[in-house]
């Protein structure tokens, strides 16, 4: 796990979107209330900078997360998922491709946005979208139901109060460093000003953060023991250990270093402790690199039955009911399907009727919808179905209960060559 380079790529996605939204909520949000003193007109120059770079290498590592992912789904080398196409098939048939997609279109709209100083609004909308989309692609996005819609918006919420405190540190970090070099009549008020108001907004933001911490913390751990008793928990610990110091420091610079500007030695002070929370920072997002690699505990399943090498396999999972769809064998031409439709608590869901959709890869086909019969060990069956073309499918599973309701799942499955 130590070498894992899509950990990586996400970390750096991660601080490169923080950057990006952070130093735009912080023009707005901080310095927009406040007229920049004359001798500061590279300030706003240099935060412009600062986010064409992040959005520039925020596009760029996800495309490379995209490629990764894309040759991890259709179990091809990253050369080959370029030239055959692979990627623009996760990228038009899964959810994430497509917040991908919407991603791309509003990173280009943000950086011609910032040209405008004076425009706020649009820019505080494109930034926070480009922000919070993550969320519906994340273990939070794979959710059903109110609990679901609970957490995807806890997440976005995380990810947004992430972007106003970290993602916004590195402009406070140069507004300091400018004021320190600027030393002329106005910068002491507008500096003091500026750190009071980001003060204010980093209370808040930690407060979220650590609100939404809990709600996704419930949401994505098995029980409290799995924080010590797990690879999954123990980053968790460790990034609740390393938020801690963070923490730690920004009361320090609200309580201690603030009250005593503009003393050179209080500025001095703020700009190295900004510089060690941005350094924290990153090694929290490292963490979070790792954790989108590991399944949360909370979602971890074991499998009813041993896969076949030859079949191809998905787990939905709502908040109703789970469904584990094997397609055999999982390549275009004839095939069996076997589901089987089960509790949270692994007990068999009592359904009258269950039928399968199956939706091809993006314009390339007709929905196969089947009915599916009832086996004798509970699992239901469709003996045969045609699958036209490979690719990336839409499962479908609509598990009709006694009572009449109608629970749907629904996710993708890759069929082979």
């Amino acid at each position: 796990m130590i070498a894992d380079p899509l950990a990586l790529i996400r970390a750096a996605h991660f601080a490169a979107t923080l950057l990006a939204s952070g130093t735009v909520f912080f023009a707005a949000f901080v310095i927009g209330p406040t007229r920049l003193p004359q001798n500061f007109p590279i300030l706003r120059m240099d935060m412009n900078l600062m986010v064409w770079t992040a959005l520039v290498v925020s596009v760029l590592t996800g495309a490379m997360w995209l490629i990764w992912l894309a040759a991890n789904i259709l179990g091809q080398s990253l050369a080959e998922v370029c030239l055959h196409g692979g990627v623009w098939s996760v990228l038009a048939d899964t959810r994430f491709g497509w917040i991908c997609g919407l991603r791309l279109v509003l990173a280009v709209f943000l950086g011609l946005l910032v040209r405008d100083p004076a425009q706020r609004a649009w820019p505080i909308a494109a930034a926070a979208a480009f922000l919070a989309l993550p969320a519906f692609s994340s273990h939070a996005g794979a959710a059903t139901g109110l609990r679901g819609d609970v957490h995807v918006a806890s997440d976005a919420l995380h990810l947004l109060s992430a972007g106003a405190w970290l993602g916004g540190l590195p402009a406070f970090a140069l507004l300091l460093w400018t004021a320190r070099r600027r030393q002329k009549p106005g910068g002491h008020d507008f500096t003091i000003a500026v750190t009071q108001r980001f003060s204010r907004l980093a209370a808040i933001s930690v407060g979220t953060l650590l609100a939404t911490g809990i709600v996704n913390s419930w949401n994505l751990l098995g029980s409290p023991r799995d924080l010590w008793t797990t690879d999954y928990g123990l980053l968790i610990s460790f990034k609740i250990g390393l938020l801690g110091a963070m923490i730690s420091i920004a009361t320090v610079n609200k309580f201690h270093l603030t009250p005593r500007l503009p003393a050179r030695t209080a500025l001095r002070n703020l700009r190295r402790n900004s510089i060690a929370e941005i350094g924290i920072g990153l090694c929290v997002l490292v963490l979070v690199g790792y954790l989108g690699r590991l399944q949360p505990t909370a979602h971890v399943h074991p499998a009813t039955l041993p896969i076949s090498a030859e079949a191809a396999f998905t787990h939905i999972h709502a908040s109703e009911a789970m469904a584990d769809v094997t397609i055999t064998p999982g390549r275009a031409g004839r095939s069996a399907v076997t589901i089987r439709v089960s509790r949270e608590d692994f007990t068999t869901f009592a359904a009258k009727e269950v039928r399968l959709l199956l939706d091809p890869p993006a314009g390339s086909g007709i929905s196969l919808d089947r009915g599916a019969e009832q086996q004798t060990d509970g699992s239901w069956r469709v003996k045969e179905v045609a699958l036209a073309r490979p690719g990336i499918w839409t499962v479908r599973v609509l598990a009709i209960a006694q009572s009449g309701e109608t629970i749907a799942l629904d996710g993708p499955i890759v069929i082979e060559r």
